[in-house]
């Protein structure tokens, strides 16, 4: 079992502005689903709260866990001390909470950040041991992109902006695929304005892609059903032109 990735304090403290920027397409899906939910709902990867902040003011029984104590940290900031109870530092693959759900979410490529199939595996039979009756886990991962695979990303600025009135934020991100092992090295620098200096940071982390077969393999093996494999967030089947995998699975 490889140990996770930390985060560091940057990635966690800017994370909000960059993605609020740049991460808006599966945000109605999540909700719908978080939102129609009646019992309780657990999100996977909550990192600093970009759907359980609104959920939760919504009136869902939603809790969260990350194995990143930094995103957390942001997250926990924006809570109510009352509600510091519903967001605990986990690993996916040995969750062992004392409750069970009636969703499951992991949304943002979650399980991207799961190289091996053994951890892989261990995630959905985790999950599936957290679910009542009929529950339901969905998770998204991203529909490789044949040009990328066969020529990476160089540096590209993603996010150019503010992260305060006056200070500015830009990020760098490349991607070199590795065909073999079926993971793509992401970096990510961080360019910012503080303390009257230009503040740099560079960070990296391999991401796994995987293909539609081999999801439905994946859960197969799992404890879990697959009940479908979706090509977008309206969903709609997958084509030659989906850009994602949104997985739906069953605990019977």
């Amino acid at each position: 079992m490889r140990k996770s990735e930390p985060y560091p304090e940057e990635i966690a403290r800017f994370y909000d502005v960059i993605y609020d920027h740049l991460r808006t397409i599966d945000r109605d899906y999540f909700m719908k689903e978080i939102l129609a939910t009646n019992g309780p709902v657990l999100e996977v990867g909550v990192g600093t709260g970009r759907f359980f902040i609104d959920a939760l003011g919504q009136g869902a029984d939603i809790y969260g866990i990350d194995v990143s104590p930094t995103m957390l940290g942001q997250l926990k900031k924006k809570l109510d001390p009352s509600h510091h109870r519903r967001v605990l530092v986990r690993d996916v693959r040995m969750l062992n909470l004392n409750k069970t759900f009636d969703l499951v979410v992991a949304p943002f490529r979650v399980f991207s950040h799961l190289i091996d199939i053994d951890d892989q595996l261990s995630a959905l039979n985790s999950i599936y041991d957290q679910l009542n009756p009929g529950g339901k886990l969905i998770f998204d991962l991203f529909v490789p992109d044949l040009g990328i695979l066969q020529h990476g990303i160089h540096e590209e600025v993603d996010f150019d902006g503010e992260y305060e009135p006056g200070k500015k934020l830009k990020r760098i991100a490349s991607a070199e695929p590795d065909l073999i092992s079926q993971t793509t090295l992401v970096t990510m620098k961080l360019v910012w304005d503080e303390g009257n200096e230009e503040q740099r940071l560079t960070w990296q982390l391999p991401m796994r892609f995987f293909f539609r077969r081999e999801l439905e393999h994946l859960v197969a093996r799992s404890k879990l059903e697959l009940e479908h494999i979706y090509g977008d967030y309206e969903g709609n089947e997958l084509t030659s032109d989906s850009k994602d995998f949104i997985v739906v699975c069953r605990r019977r």
